[in-house]
């Protein structure tokens, strides 16, 4: 026996036909997977919350792939498991069984909610002491501006999500590989001791998470070689003892090999001998990497130990807006004239009284990415003047955000590329304020049907 899980989505903003493309192959597979969320995307779903409270899921999910291709999707017996919930896993789940009522098509849809911790952390804050893990700020300074703080649940509650029946698995926040691992644990019957399975599930989920960048998208080795206008996704095949293949259909772009799949196994990991989850701590120097065919690659020897305590917390915190502008300058002295329209914003800044904490101006092309060129370097075709601000107040942001614009007209010549009709906008700024708590404190929640 052999449990196959594809996935059709790395974030919000994959290519909404993915699942349209694993369903015209010939590929084979018992599981989709669909991953959404990043710590920006909570932020985003915040705000789509605000404006509208039955809003703050991963709307793709029910417009991509629910609409177009669940009634595919049952008839061929694919159970789907993502983290599109969001915020708002019940109304993406109702969202699902409209579609499902339009299509005559009969769904079991599930939701795994308790990772939504905002309004307990002050109270967790007293009992406990919350403590961030990467930097300094304490808790008392960022605890007024605190928008919406999620756990990072296990693969367990999606299993048992799976052993009641859903066909469509709907999560809020959980960790990235227990979209995989859910359905390992169901299929297998793995239990919370079996470390060096549940390792090897979490491998599975992790290689997949990130969708294409596993199969040759984001490569560094021979990418001139790589065919990228039909990127395969990534099948991830896996047997009861642990041991998987990882593939994509035939007939697809992109590259699976030895070099494509380590990348992705160090991607994002921390202390490579200890990933920890709610589930199992993984020793990602532990497994074997072979090439066994063409685009299929063969990963054994995973091994685990007992998990963590804690679940880590992503504190999602306000903290004031920012705007940001592009102008293009053309040569000669194209990066002088790019650096002399920063100084002129940065004059207006002054002159206008705005209030700004801080300012960056960044020259694409000369120094952006990797630092200077040359030092006395100057003979570029054009540079790209990305000018950014951030600060408290929205209103002082948008009135610098009309700053650019004018210099079109009473500033350097050769001038071009103004972004937002030349007017760009604030946008609200959100911080991550990573702390833990203790797992005996979250109450994982399965709700199966209406």
């Amino acid at each position: 026996m052999t449990v196959r899980i594809a996935n059709a989505a790395g974030f919000w903003g994959d290519y909404p036909d993915a699942t349209e493309r694993l369903l015209a192959s010939d590929a084979t597979f018992e599981y989709l997977q669909l991953e959404y969320l990043a710590e920006v995307t909570m932020g985003v779903l915040d705000r789509l919350r605000d404006r509208d409270p039955e809003k703050g899921y991963a709307t793709d999910f029910v417009d991509y792939v629910v609409a177009e291709h669940l009634s595919e999707l049952i008839d061929r017996g694919v159970r789907v498991v993502t983290n599109a919930g969001g915020l708002n896993p019940s109304s993406c789940a109702a969202r699902v069984r409209e579609h499902a009522a339009e299509q005559n098509v009969d769904v079991t849809v599930a939701t795994v909610t308790g990772d939504d911790l905002t309004d307990q952390l002050d109270g967790l804050h007293a009992e406990y002491g919350l403590e961030p893990f990467e930097d300094d700020t304490p808790y008392e300074d960022v605890a007024d501006d605190i928008v919406t703080a999620a756990a990072y649940l296990g693969a367990f509650p999606v299993a048992s999500a799976l052993d009641a029946g859903a066909d469509v698995v709907i999560t809020g926040r959980v960790v990235d590989p227990a979209l995989a691992l859910g359905p390992l644990i169901h299929e297998y019957g793995w239990d919370r001791t079996q470390y060096d399975r549940l390792a090897a599930g979490t491998v599975a989920g992790h290689l997949i998470e990130c969708g294409t960048q596993v199969t040759g998208g984001n490569s560094t080795r021979e990418w001139e070689a790589i065919e990228y206008d039909n990127v395969g996704y990534p099948i991830v095949e896996v047997d009861a003892d642990g041991g998987m293949r990882l593939t994509k259909p035939d007939g697809t772009g992109g590259e699976v090999s030895r070099a494509t799949v380590a990348q992705q196994l160090v991607y994002e990991i921390g202390d490579p001998q200890a990933y920890l989850t709610p589930d199992v701590a993984v020793d990602f120097t532990a497994p074997d990497i072979t090439e066994v065919a063409g685009d299929t690659v063969a990963i054994t020897g995973c091994e685990g130990s007992s998990p963590p305590d804690s679940y880590k917390v992503s504190v999602h915190v306000a903290n004031g807006y920012r705007v940001a502008g592009n102008m293009l300058y053309s040569r000669p002295d194209a990066l002088a004239k790019a650096e002399r329209a920063a100084a002129v914003i940065e004059s207006r800044i002054e002159e206008r009284g705005l209030s700004v904490w801080e300012t960056r101006a960044e020259f694409v092309g000369h120094d952006a990415a990797h630092g200077p060129a040359a030092p006395d370097r100057d003979d570029h075709n054009e540079v790209l003047l990305r000018f950014a601000a951030r600060g408290p107040d929205r209103e002082d942001l948008r009135r610098l955000g009309t700053e650019f614009a004018p210099l079109s007209l009473a500033g350097p010549p050769s001038v071009t590329g103004l972004t937002d009709s030349g007017r760009p906008r604030p946008r609200p700024i959100i911080d991550v304020w990573p702390t833990l708590v203790p797992q005996s404190v979250v109450e994982p929640e399965v709700s199966v049907g209406e």
